[in-house]
């Protein structure tokens, strides 16, 4: 039901859908001025001079509280289990049995691939190999300083020397010269033994370390070790293995270059057979 209010500042008759509460002011909202509303007589329909009143807006709703939800546990406790607190629960002697059973074994693995000899060999020649590069260091070095020892009197000399002392110069420069390439050759055996290079330059590096210092007595020792034997015969088939290789590799590209010499040679001829005719 709608009802009518007439503004008493312009005559205005106003119309609203809800009765205005007593003693409530209304803006007119043609004249702006507000005035105390007073009940008429209801209208079926609205015609000239009515005005219908703004609709109070409405208030918001409270809003609703939210709803508490249970706490889903994953796991399914219960008060008793929750003030036993937790423990830690014991493997059975089955469940480690089966543990050990299914643990990965690598001993199958490891039986398949070849251990290498080289390791073990290198190690126990490190020893014996360096003593023998100081032992032909020093040799070296003795051997120098003799030769200088020999050449000196017949250069920095006033007097000419004498047959004797020339004779006994050359003597010390050969000594000097002999000395210096047996500390070089023991060297180069010793690089022999550490690379597990050659056996039989190490065993002759070994031989001659021998002198002055002894020290090639303890390589001869480690050289006759069936470990370092055979590190050096794996390094020396290993060797073989790649020299074959190149071989074969060599001899394909040899047939190669037969295969492609062939059609040049059948031109030729064919350019030859035509020229004849």
């Amino acid at each position: 039901m709608s009802v009518s209010y007439t503004c008493t500042h312009c005559g205005v008759t106003l119309k609203t859908p809800k009765r205005v509460q007593v003693g409530k002011t209304v803006p007119c909202p043609k004249c702006g001025q507000t005035f105390v509303p007073e009940p008429e007589e209801e209208a079926s329909s609205g015609g000239a001079g009515v005005l219908k009143l703004a609709d109070e807006p409405k208030k918001p709703a409270p809003p609703l509280a939210p709803v508490k939800r249970p706490i889903d546990d994953d796991d399914d406790e219960d008060a008793a289990s929750v003030k036993r607190g937790y423990g830690v629960v014991g493997e059975t002697e089955e469940e480690k049995q089966r543990i050990e059973d299914n643990k990965p074994k690598f001993t199958d693995v490891q039986d398949k691939f070849k251990k290498s000899a080289r390791g073990p060999a290198m190690s126990l020649l490190v020893m014996p190999s360096n003593l023998l590069t100081l032992e032909g260091l020093i040799t070296g070095v003795a051997g120098l300083g003799m030769f200088m020892y020999g050449v000196w009197p017949l250069i920095f000399n006033d007097a000419p020397p004498g047959e004797e002392e020339t004779e006994e110069a050359i003597i010390y420069m050969m000594l000097g010269m002999v000395t210096f390439l047996w500390g070089g050759m023991v060297c180069f055996c010793a690089s022999q033994m550490q690379e597990l290079g050659s056996y039989p330059w190490a065993l002759v590096g070994s031989i001659m370390g021998i002198v002055p210092l002894l020290i090639g007595i303890y390589g001869i020792v480690m050289l006759q070790n069936p470990k370092v034997k055979a590190g050096f015969e794996e390094v020396e088939g290993a060797l073989d293995e790649d020299e074959e290789e190149d071989g074969g590799d060599d001899d394909d590209e040899n047939d190669d270059d037969d295969d492609d010499e062939e059609p040049k040679r059948g031109k030729k001829g064919g350019r030859e057979k035509a020229r004849n005719r």
